[in-house]
């Protein structure tokens, strides 16, 4: 669309009227401009202008012939042509001496600096150009800047609009179109209307952020199951003269055929310039390329050598075969003048890519071709700068094996499908046009969802840019240090421009507002160092209830510093706060100080993907992205960054040294409220003040082996009642949350050997069972992560769920159930979990299924809560918790002793409300065939409790007694380690296994495992047996009591094992009531028999015979 700056045309018959010296009508008066019109006054009569303010045709001015005058000199004056200007006339026909004016329109989207030529002024006023005393021809020249070119240099979205950005980015797209159209055909020159190529799952494929360099030579049609896809397996591409190419596989090597030889001839030809009429050799360096000496499989330099002499053969020189590694190839390259190298990613002396660095940059300023041909499963470390310099992003090919069969050679000449999409989004963006209902098949993150409708309309163009600026991120490239980038440069402007106006809370009925909100979320790079602050950020800052239209959730920044701190992680592969904070839109740079080997990543945020509902609430109130981790910094390395967001700064550590440490100088960040150490007082009070005198909408928690990541809310509401002060809250954290929780587990706790963590009667039982070194092993007992946990606006699903992190929808609560219960997710085992399993399939491992998902866990928060209330609060009155019913299992049970039917004579099971509880006739089905979430819980759930009571101040095999029926779960979870630590080979295994408990198990092949081995055992047979070693009593009964199935072969076990006897069927008698401090001993037993169907409940004395069915 031109924007029309001047519309008046002087033209007459070709020609422009003069300024000076013309006769008209006989008179002889000057003709005159008036400035102010551009109008042409003759005879001091303004000209009247018509319609849309042309000027009107003036007449021919009458003259005399002469036939005794010289005719004046004619010259030409001449306009260059551009398609983003127009100065009318286009030429002109000028008498010597003349001044002539030219009206000048610019196109939107593109600012006039200047016009020269003819010697004459631009009068930006009136938008003309007037020339001076025309003496001879001339041309008149337009200096442009395009406002989007000039928004891209400046890093600036205010300086082109929207409709500029995209029409920009289309022009790009067309360029590229028209680069593949013209490319491909060479490259595919006499290889006919198809080929096929398998790299084999030793390779990767390719994306390219790089368009306006880069051609998809060859893509993928289908996987290895026959699924379709287009994944690059090569690409192509010239930088400043520079040629280069990247293979997935090895095609000089790896499936070779006559399509692939012809197409790969033709590229090396592309790369070296040769042609028919080329007689010289073709030199050749192949560097860091696999032999057969280094692997069977990958005898590439054999047939990279083979290759040559069969297409040139006499006609090519090649050095020796891993002569030129290294620094050596520098060397090389000065020897042997190589019209192309051939680099692959093997690292014999695993000194990486900086071995070869130099002599690469040496390649590319002369202009040598390089092709890097992959034999890794993954994009290496060796190969990886050069993916960086070529604009490619590689992705592991080890387990899809993407591959080329009978791909079209035609379909070749058309740009990547992700590129085609994101020609057809841009102009939807433009429009505003967004169809809200593909999103509604989308259950998870928009950024995760495959639904086809939405990848057609959004999310295939969108992921584009997203991968495109997370690998640019993840080399360490900022798109506008470079001038190559535009289209991702002018797609990150875009997304500025969009996420500025970004006002939550977004409904569903603004389709295009939401659409602009996904694509800003979308397209974000944090390697910018000048990211704009989003001034809206929603819930990520403050309650939804807060996040209202027309209101920006933003806070005040406290000033930044500069600041220098050692951080450690006590274990490998894990991520810790650094008590920094960044600031939306501030620049940061972070220099590493130390020289440790240790690898350092940055991490932004701590939220998991779908704490962002919008796909669940149908309304946006926040970023979908805040966490990410894309940025690394290498020992002695400088990175600087940005974020729209802001939020905590997180160190990711991976190192063999342990603990892991590294040094970070930081210029830049914020410091908001973090405790990095519970115990010191200073810290704490620090802690207070930033909390009190700065608006940070985030909190962060430390210790060694765990922390907590809070929205600033969530912590806030935490205090009070019992935890009135901060210290009150970190105590319960570590001691009723962490410590108890833990301990429960049989695990060390911070601060403590693991035999100081473990109570008195665990440590005696399990010393006289397994030993002081298996009981102590701290390998073994130590939980070797740092547990994180997020409390935030919305959990990654329900209001709570378990991970690391796990997360939370509610404020920080260190005694509550879901704390405890999503921690104690964490620490779920199969050997602990109970299973269901069908009568004739008991003796079948493979058929147990677990039925412990929502339940098995609930001991902790159950352990924590009785703890709390009687250990540590000292109180005596009676608690309940609604999560389980005991009297549910003593319902069930008598379903079965009094065989309740329904109205129509069939056998049915009910629960203490009297409701039929699940399809089924006995309780070995009905409480456990469903695997719906959470069913049943409480009766399942009551399988634990009933457990430790039963065992509560009991004399185990060892002759300690257990002073705690909970600390049964500490001795299981001991039990189950010592079992997988020898379970892990057969030799260990048969060595333990009598001691175990488990001699009758033979490490492998029994029928009842399957074709699986011991460590395969499933949570009744292991539990069962493992009961009967800690007590030498037959459990049998209680578990045939809740319909707990087992193998034949653990029964044969706990027939030998058990020397006392068995258990009695029975259970203690408690509802949604918790047993007292005394545990079993203020409680009563109830014996429960399945030929006795006239039992009575004693605190009312109902049965399921008494339901109304």
């Amino acid at each position: 669309m031109q924007l029309r700056l001047a519309i008046k045309q002087l033209l007459l018959l070709g020609a422009l009227t003069p300024l000076a010296a013309c006769g008209g009508g006989g008179g002889d008066e000057p003709v005159t401009t008036d400035k102010e019109t551009g109008g042409i006054v003759q005879n001091g009569n303004e000209s009247e202008n018509q319609g849309d303010n042309q000027p009107e045709t003036p007449s021919e001015p009458e003259t005399t012939p002469d036939p005794d005058t010289t005719p004046e000199p004619s010259y030409l004056i001449s306009v260059k042509v551009s398609d983003k200007v127009t100065i009318t006339p286009e030429s002109v026909k000028a008498k010597a001496g003349e001044r002539y004016t030219f009206d000048v329109a610019v196109d939107e989207g593109y600012k006039l600096n200047g016009i020269a030529g003819c010697n004459g002024q631009w009068q930006p006023d009136s938008q003309q150009y007037v020339t001076g005393a025309i003496a001879g021809d001339c041309e008149i020249t337009p200096s442009l800047t395009s406002l989007v070119e000039q928004a891209i240099s400046q890093e600036d979205h205010t300086l082109a609009s929207a409709d500029a950005l995209i029409e920009y980015s289309l022009d790009q797209l067309k360029l590229a179109t028209a680069r593949q159209a013209s490319l491909i055909p060479q490259f595919y020159q006499g290889v006919g209307d198809t080929i096929s190529w398998h790299p084999t799952h030793d390779s990767i494929t390719f994306t390219s952020f790089l368009p306006e360099s880069n051609v998809e030579v060859l893509r993928s049609t289908q996987n290895e199951a026959g699924k379709p896809s287009a994944k690059g397996l090569i690409y192509a591409g010239e930088q400043n003269g520079h040629r280069y190419m990247a293979m997935a596989g090895n095609m000089f090597s790896v499936d070779r055929n006559a399509q692939t030889d012809t197409l790969l001839n033709n590229l090396v030809v592309w790369l070296t310039h040769r042609n028919e009429m080329t007689t010289e050799p073709l030199k050749v360096i192949t560097s860091h390329v696999s032999s057969r000496a280094d692997s069977w499989y990958f005898p590439h330099n054999e047939n990279i050598r083979k290759w040559l002499n069969e297409f040139y053969p006499n006609n090519h020189t090649i050095n020796t075969s891993n002569s030129c590694e290294y620094e050596a190839l520098s060397a090389c390259i000065d020897t042997q003048q190589p019209d192309m190298i051939i680099f692959s990613d093997i690292d014999r002396d695993g000194r990486g890519y900086a071995g070869v660095a130099a002599a690469i940059e040496k390649a590319k300023q002369r202009q040598i071709p390089i092709i890097v041909v992959n034999h890794e499963r993954f994009a290496s470390p060796m190969a990886s700068p050069l993916y960086s310099y070529m604009g490619l992003a590689g992705e592991g090919n080890y387990w899809s094996e993407h591959h080329a069969a009978n791909a079209s050679v035609e379909e070749q000449k058309s740009l990547p499908a992700t590129l085609r999409a994101v020609s057809e989004l841009l102009p939807r963006l433009e429009q505003g046009a967004f169809d809200i209902s593909v999103l509604d098949s989308c259950n998870k993150n928009f950024l995760y969802c495959d639904d086809v409708a939405f990848n057609q309309a959004f999310k295939t163009a969108a992921d584009w840019y997203r991968q495109s600026v997370s690998a640019m991120d993840s080399y360490g490239l900022d798109a506008f240090t470079k001038d190559e980038f535009r289209l991702i440069s002018a797609g990150l402007l875009l997304a500025d421009k969009y996420r500025a106006s970004i006002d939550y809370p977004i409904d569903q009925s603004e389709q295009g507002a939401w659409q602009q909100a996904m694509f800003a979320d979308w397209v974000v790079s944090y390697k910018r160092a000048h990211n704009l602050a989003q001034p809206d950020l929603g819930e990520f800052v403050t309650d939804k209830s807060q996040v209202v239209k027309g209101a920006n959730a933003h806070y005040r920044y406290p000033a930044v510093v500069n600041t220098q701190q050692t951080f450690s992680v006590p274990y490998t592969k894990q991520w810790t706060t650094t008590g920094w904070y960044a600031l939306p839109g501030q620049t940061i740079t972070l220099t590493r100080q130390d020289n440790s080997s240790a690898t350092a990543s940055i991490k932004l945020n701590y939220h998991r993907s779908n704490t962002n509902r919008a796909y669940q609430q149908k309304v946006y109130r926040g970023p979908l992205e805040l966490a990410q981790q894309r940025l690394s910094i290498a020992s002695g390395e400088t990175v600087t960054f940005s974020t729209p967001y802001g939020g905590p700064v997180y160190l990711y550590l991976e190192g063999s040294a342990s603990p892991v440490s590294v040094t970070i100088a930081a210029q830049g960040v914020a410091k908001h409220p973090t405790i990095m150490d519970f115990s010191d007082p200073h810290e704490i009070a620090r802690f207070n003040d930033t909390l009190n005198t700065t608006e940070l909408p985030h909190v962060d928690l430390r210790t060694d082996g765990a922390e907590q990541h809070l929205r600033r809310d969530r912590f806030l509401d935490a205090l009070g009642g019992q935890m009135p002060t901060v210290d009150d809250l970190l105590k319960a954290i570590e001691e009723d949350h962490l410590n108890a929780v833990y301990t429960l587990a049989g695990y060390k706790v911070q601060g403590k050997t693991l035999e100081q963590s473990l109570p008195v009667d665990v440590r005696m039982n399990c010393e006289a069972l397994f030993g002081r070194d298996d009981c102590y092993d701290t390998k073994m007992h130590t939980r070797t992560i740092i547990q994180h946990a997020n409390y935030d606006q919305n959990a990654h699903c329900g209001s709570g769920c378990s991970g690391n992190p796990w997360d939370a929808a509610w404020e920080i609560d260190p005694t509550g159930w879901g704390d405890n219960h999503e921690l104690g997710h964490n620490l779920q085992t199969k050997r602990l979990n109970v299973h269901y399993v069908t009568e004739g399939n008991r003796d079948t491992w493979s058929e147990y299924g677990s039925r412990a998902g929502e339940n098995s866990n609930n001991i902790f928060p159950y352990f924590v809560k009785w703890k709390t209330h009687y250990e540590r609060d000292g109180q005596s009155t009676t608690i309940t918790d609604g999560h389980m019913n005991h009297k549910d299992l003593f319902y069930v049970f008598m379903s079965d002793a009094a065989g309740v039917t329904n109205t129509q004579g069939e056998r049915v099971v009910v629960d203490s409300r009297c409701q039929v509880m699940d399809s089924g006739a006995d309780r070995f089905t009905v409480p456990w065939q469903s695997n719906d979430y959470a069913v049943h819980n409480g009766y399942r759930m009551a399988f634990y409790i009933q457990m430790a009571l039963r065992l509560d101040k009991q004399l185990l095999t060892g002759g300690a007694r257990l002073d705690n029926g909970f600390h049964v779960f500490t001795l299981l979870y001991q039990h189950s380690r010592i079992f997988g630590q020898f379970a892990g080979n057969e030799n260990d295994w048969l060595a333990n296994r009598e001691r175990l408990g488990f001699s009758l198990f033979p490490y492998s092949g029994h029928l009842t495992y399957g074709n699986k081995t011991v460590q395969e055992i499933p949570g009744n047979d292991f539990m069962l047996v493992a009961l009967s070693q800690l007590t030498d009593q037959d459990w049998r009964p209680y578990f045939d009591m809740f319909g707990l199935r087992y193998s034949s072969l653990a029964a044969s076990q706990v027939a030998l094992n058990a020397k006392s006897g068995a258990v009695t069927p029975g259970m203690y008698v408690l509802e949604t009531d918790l047993p007292s401090a005394g545990m079993s001993a203020d409680l009563e037993f109830l014996p429960l028999n399945i030929t006795d169907g006239t039992t009575r409940w004693p605190r009312d004395l109902s049965s399921p015979t008494q339901c109304q069915l």
